[in-house]
């Protein structure tokens, strides 16, 4: 995440961006949900806008391609990953009390996913700009994980699928 950037749009312009519905039709959707549950403080709200399994997968895929190609390993993978979540998320909530979201940019990342560049103005006027992996699922859009500037940079090129 990037903090105090400076908005390449003023915060009128921002404002007056095409706004997204809280809800899993669209990658901007399944982000406003997850920051809703953690204004909430609900962990399974929170856990309901991911997916474990393909965020594990990717990470699998990172780490040894050969390794994401062991479907138990998959699953135990994303097990890990929930559990990790739930218990730093439960220890230390974002706080989005007063947070205002824009989403500025949308990238292709792999089929069904996409890469999604989202500006925070914080309640003190400051904002961050962070860049989160977001995938269609059965279910709607889930949130991944965060991604930094240099794999958005490679967006398309992301490792190997199994």
């Amino acid at each position: 995440m990037l903090k105090n950037v400076q908005p390449e749009l003023t915060l009128e312009q921002l404002r007056a961006l095409p706004p997204a519905e809280m809800d899993f039709t669209t990658p901007e959707g399944a982000i406003l949900c997850l920051e809703d549950a953690y204004r909430r403080q609900s962990i399974e709200s929170a856990c309901a806008c991911k997916n474990f399994l393909i965020e594990g997968i990717l990470a699998l895929l990172d780490a040894d391609p050969n390794l994401a190609r062991n479907a138990e390993l998959r699953k135990r993978n994303a097990v890990l990953l929930e559990r990790q979540f739930r218990k730093e998320t439960a220890e230390a909530w974002p706080d989005f009390k007063g947070v205002e979201s824009f989403f500025i940019d949308r990238q292709v990342y792999l089929r069904g996913m996409v890469a999604v560049t989202e500006l925070r103005r914080l309640p003190d006027g400051t904002f961050d700009r962070i860049n989160l992996l977001v995938t269609n699922t059965h279910s709607g859009w889930r949130v991944l994980r965060e991604i930094s500037d240099d794999e958005l940079a490679g967006a398309g090129n992301p490792p190997e699928r199994p």
